[in-house]
């Protein structure tokens, strides 16, 4: 297939779609190309409905999807192209990882011998070369979501898309996930991740699109966006055994504005510049001499973002 070479890999034109009285996106319009490039949204804001509209499982309500400049209903050749992970694919318990992939491989027109060297391929590179022999039904969450991002590569796709990859994953198996995406990022090719979670996303990627209830919230660079809202009022939560003593050496020091107390006597600063506020806490505590267990940003997430991006009402 040919295409121009400056046509984006994705490209979504006044996208709805809708299920009955249910919306499921909302007059979406995106150009995605190159790079690592986030999904984020709460559960139910259409990030599903939108990979789904992706990989010709959906057919768009209105506007229209185009993958590499190509209508994938008028013609399925962008496929070719593109490597795909569900939230919720089933798999097969009883092959191992090696012969699950080598087999997505022939599928896609590799003899035995070409589709045996991609597996191992792409076995070692999302870190599993060592349980590749290993049947499935062993493999433990995260090597699971590990080898259905192999199998989604073997065929070396332009167009990377992941649904909730990090999902159930432990925190040795997320590490590795996001490596693996931040190395293709790196290699030029084109990924979008979905996730819930804002952390998740910020390790992985700056550039980000924000879906609320199916519409496009937030587009662009996620620190960006993250600076506006360190501008806005912030808490920060530090536990400690002397929580008013601590209190007592915060009490006027710029960009802390108040201090209280929460329901289980941890101390909360009170701050509309969050990362200024972050830059004096090491000094004051230190110089009061009071042991801290713990500090925490409760504000510091995907729901407050929202309530910062529609204005307070999420």
């Amino acid at each position: 297939m040919t295409t121009e070479s400056n046509t984006p890999a994705v490209v979504i034109d006044h996208c709805s779609k809708w299920y009955g009285n249910v919306i499921g996106i909302n007059d979406i319009s995106l150009a995605i190309d190159g790079g690592v490039t986030g999904i984020l949204g709460p559960n139910g804001a259409g990030k599903s409905t939108l990979f789904k509209l992706l990989m010709g499982r959906l057919k768009p309500s209105s506007g229209s999807v185009r993958l590499f400049g190509v209508d994938p209903w008028e013609s399925t050749s962008p496929y070719r192209r593109i490597g795909y992970v569900s939230e919720t694919e089933k798999m097969y318990d009883w092959m191992t990882g090696h012969d699950f992939v080598s087999t997505l491989a022939r599928l896609h027109g590799m003899t035995r011998e070409e589709a045996n060297s991609r597996a191992e391929h792409v076995m070692d590179f999302v870190g599993l070369a060592d349980v590749q022999h290993k049947e499935i039904g062993k493999y433990s969450k995260g090597m699971r979501q590990r080898v259905k991002i192999a199998h989604a590569l073997v065929h070396d796709p332009d167009l990377i898309v992941l649904d909730e990859p990090l999902h159930g994953c432990d925190p040795i198996a997320r590490t590795s996930i996001m490596s693996v995406i931040r190395d293709l990022g790196e290699q030029g090719k084109t990924v979008l991740v979905s996730s819930h979670i804002l952390d998740e996303i910020e390790r992985i990627t700056e550039q980000i699109v924000i879906l609320h209830n199916g519409r496009l919230l937030a587009l662009g660079n996620l620190h960006a966006i993250r600076d506006l809202l360190d501008k806005h009022p912030h808490r920060i939560l530090i536990r400690t055994d002397h929580p008013r003593d601590l209190a007592s050496a915060f009490v006027g020091s710029k960009p802390v504005y108040g201090v209280r107390f929460s329901e289980d006597d941890a101390l909360e600063i009170l701050t509309n510049d969050l990362s200024e506020a972050h830059s004096i806490l090491p000094e004051i505590i230190v110089k009061s001499g009071i042991k801290v267990h713990s500090i925490e940003n409760p504000d510091d997430n995907l729901d407050s973002l929202l309530k910062y991006l529609v204005g307070g009402d999420s």
